[in-house]
């Protein structure tokens, strides 16, 4: 079949030996844009031909797409050979055999640049990707064939985060941030990375998330912020050093804390570190710091800053609430703190839209007390469960004891 596919490939190109590449499941992926943008009727130069072949025949049926210039037949998951032209200067060819639902073979051969572009197409529907590092804004960072890229995070998303400053450990996580990139040159000084690590640790539902978040929304204006998850946090760091651009980097729950090898630890600890002049402000977090490696976690200089953030207590559970509460609330802060004392952000949420759903059913204002009762029906329904899983769980093991398995009759 490979062979096949790189003679085609010769009589258009005859110069260039191509790319081949095995099952990359392009032809779904850049057969369904086009259906999309023909029903549409969106203008592009895309365009899928099917070729005649001695290797195989469709599996497939037909499907009929209304176009301007009427009704026109496509094969969306087929087997065949397919001559796909990007635009006007990128044209690559796909042998697919599709066996069943499950198994498929897929050659897909072309230049290196149609190639680029076909992946930049099927990942997200567009022809041109941002590749090199920007200057600011908010991004989250992939990569193909170890090439960066980088995708905007919608401008909504990221402003809904600022309001969340009032947090009590976001201005501690602000002034270290700030005070890295003020004194960057006693960071660089003696040959260093020019890297700071810190780790945000802490229960769930307690803020880590929402802090970077906001910290991210203040300060998109003025740096580049990258979102990056496993081996693209590399990536995103030595694109960093590499355009020698001041960056802050976001990679929550990263597996190699918990499983570090040896070009890990060197990496956090300066001697495989890419140097980066202008700064690069890495914030890691963990639900689970008693699973971090402990050769990360008792090491100084691999982690620079640990933050703990845990649950709040009234004077911040008060500010919190505020958030969530309506507008026509009079709760007095007193009878709000001690209602909320030693809650989450994630549970002050959840403990209001229960209580307002309570009042609606009695008609009652919402008080401190409401929100009391709220907290305890949340509490309570939380052991029920924890306890109905547990019996299950016994109740199951002893039924296998005594009778061992059985025949499910629902399924004849």
């Amino acid at each position: 079949m490979w062979q096949y596919a790189i003679d085609l490939h010769k009589q258009l190109y005859p110069n260039d030996f191509g790319v081949l590449i095995k099952d990359g499941g392009y032809f779904p992926k850049i057969s369904e844009i086009l259906i999309t943008r023909r029903k549409k009727r969106i203008y592009s130069l895309l365009d899928i031909e099917r070729l005649p072949s001695h290797l195989m025949s469709s599996n497939s049926l037909p499907l009929v797409v209304k176009t301007g210039n009427g009704r026109r037949l496509m094969f969306q998951d087929a087997s065949g050979f397919f001559r796909i032209k990007l635009n006007n200067e990128h044209t690559i060819h796909i042998l697919r055999s599709v066996l069943n639902s499950k198994i498929s073979i897929e050659y897909t051969i072309g230049t290196e640049k149609a190639l680029l572009l076909l992946h930049d197409i099927c990942q997200t529907g567009v022809k041109k990707l941002i590749r090199n590092l920007p200057k600011s804004g908010v991004w989250e960072i992939y990569d193909y064939n170890n090439l960066p890229y980088y995708q905007k995070i919608k401008t909504q998303i990221v402003d809904e985060f600022e309001r969340f400053a009032v947090h009590p450990k976001y201005k501690i996580l602000e002034d270290d941030f700030k005070q890295f990139f003020d004194d960057i040159e006693y960071y660089t000084r003696y040959g260093q990375s020019g890297m700071r690590k810190v780790l945000l640790t802490g229960p769930p539902g307690t803020g880590k998330t929402t802090i970077v978040k906001s910290l991210a929304s203040i300060h998109r204006k003025n740096i580049a912020i990258i979102y990056a998850s496993g081996d693209n946090f590399y990536l995103a760091c030595k694109e960093a050093a590499k355009k020698q651009r001041p960056v802050l980097i976001i990679a929550e729950e990263i597996d190699e804390l918990y499983r570090a090898n040896a070009s890990v630890l060197s990496f956090l600890d300066g001697s495989l570190t890419p140097v980066n002049k202008a700064g690069t402000y890495v914030i890691f977090s963990t639900n689970y710091p008693k699973r971090i490696d402990p050769r990360i976690s008792k090491r100084p200089g691999r982690i620079d800053r640990i933050i703990s953030v845990g649950a709040f207590r009234r004077k911040a559970a008060i500010e919190c609430a505020k958030m969530y509460l309506p507008a026509d609330c009079n709760i007095a802060d007193k009878e709000l703190g001690d209602a909320l004392d030693r809650t989450t952000p994630a549970e002050i949420k959840e403990i209001i839209n229960v209580a307002l759903g309570m009042i609606r059913a009695t008609k009652d204002d919402l008080t401190g007390n409401a929100l009391i009762n709220a907290r305890k029906y949340l509490s309570k329904s939380l052991k029920i469960a924890i306890n109905e899983c547990d019996e299950d769980s016994d109740f199951r093991n002893d039924h296998y004891d005594e009778y061992g398995p059985e025949p499910d009759y629902n399924d004849y």
